[in-house]
């Protein structure tokens, strides 16, 4: 009988989207359910004024112009990430859930980053084509500039390599950071993205806690362990995207 060996348990891979969002316990038991509305204190409506009280005054005016609730972003829903462990039941309760649990941390920014996807893309709209890799990044912080704070940009995993290549990617701790300090995310999830970059404002990640289900099948002896939990995704703000073009 062959001897049976078991590797060290894995961490998942970084740089994407949980590495540039603050990551936020939703509490036990989780309200994810009801959605979230983010209230920034971060972007709003603002003006500038003549400083010569004879000057004329513009009209109309700019002051309250777009009411701050006008920049909430809208509510946000989340999703159940679960995944498994199917074997004997001779196999302890406990190792089966570690196995189950063990695949969900694994898994689950993978999960989360490939159903963002279209909701990212959905919220930006149709982005626009900018030829080459420097004018794209430097067209979409342009952009992001105006908002006067740091956010994310979101970027499939090829895109890495272009980017550290064009030397477009600094670290700082454990962020990857763009030329005007925005983080980078680049999920691995995120392949649906393909060419295109999305910059949001800054990225919060709510999460449930873990829960366990054993189902025991009696007839064949085997056991379905599950690992799932609630997670929900939010930014602040915009939501701003480029293509790159050839």
């Amino acid at each position: 009988m062959a001897e049976v060996y078991t590797p060290p348990l894995a961490n998942p891979l970084g740089g994407g989207l949980y590495g540039a969002a603050t990551l936020t316990d939703a509490g036990d038991p989780s309200r994810l359910a009801q959605g979230i509305v983010v209230d920034t204190w971060n972007c709003g409506p603002s003006w500038i004024w003549p400083i010569d009280c004879d000057a004329e005054i513009p009209a109309p005016s700019p002051k309250g112009a777009e009411p701050r609730n006008d920049w909430l972003s809208h509510e946000f829903t989340g999703d159940v990430i679960g995944a498994d462990d199917e074997c004997s039941a001779l196999v302890s309760q406990d190792e089966a859930a570690g196995r189950a649990q063990q695949l969900l941390r694994i898994q689950e920014r993978v999960q989360v980053e490939t159903q963002l996807v279209s909701r990212l893309l959905t919220a930006a709209g149709t982005p626009e084509t900018v030829t080459g890799l420097v004018a794209a990044v430097g067209a979409l912080e342009e952009s992001m500039a105006l908002f006067g704070f740091p956010g994310v940009i979101h970027a499939a995993p090829h895109v890495a390599a272009a980017l550290q290549a064009a030397q477009l990617v600094t670290r700082s701790g454990a962020y990857l950071l763009s030329p005007m300090g925005h983080r980078y995310a680049f999920g691995t999830g995120y392949s649906g993205l393909d060419d295109t970059l999305v910059g949001t404002g800054p990225v919060a990640v709510f999460q449930g806690p873990v829960g366990m289900t054993h189902g025991p099948d009696y007839p064949t002896n085997q056991r379905l362990s599950v690992a799932e939990r609630e997670v929900l995704v939010a930014w602040e703000c915009f939501t701003l995207a480029v293509t790159i073009g050839a």
